[in-house]
């Protein structure tokens, strides 16, 4: 069975809508489930006693919130990719690919809209960001 260290984690994301692939592993220090689920329909007929649930063949990603130290000044840096969230529907999604490399490399591959961008001053500690990432279209391993 293969492991994946944080030190094998490679996130990379496109530094805006149709902009240029961006590697942010170094800024992380979270990031959120990649998560895949299907979707159901409710199905009970008349007299049932028992609800039953049937799948509808369509799958949703879930949303994926990543954090780290905040940082300014590198180039580029979380702070520069990650500003401002996307609000224009006629440009394309970013791209997300998040690689992990335990006994082999496996790869998860999606388009994404940045939903939200937050920087998190700390008393007594150094600044945080926070950013939240909407899955959109399908989400692959490969």
């Amino acid at each position: 069975m293969g492991k994946a260290s944080s030190t094998t984690v490679t996130f990379t994301i496109t530094d805006a809508q149709g902009g240029t692939n961006r590697i942010l592993s170094g800024f992380l220090l979270t990031i959120g489930a990649m998560k895949n689920t299907a979707t159901f329909q409710k199905s009970a007929g008349f007299g049932l006693a028992w609800e039953a649930s049937l799948p509808t063949g369509v799958q949703v990603a879930a949303p994926i919130a990543i954090g780290g130290l905040w940082d300014d000044a590198a180039t580029p840096s979380p702070h520069t990719v990650l500003l401002l969230p996307d609000i224009n529907p006629a440009l394309p999604p970013r791209n997300l690919i998040i690689t992990l490399t335990g006994a082999s490399i496996r790869t998860y591959t999606t388009t994404c809209f940045l939903e939200s961008y937050s920087v998190i001053p700390k008393n007594l500690n150094l600044a945080e960001f926070g950013a939240t990432l909407l899955l959109t279209g399908s989400a692959v391993w490969s």
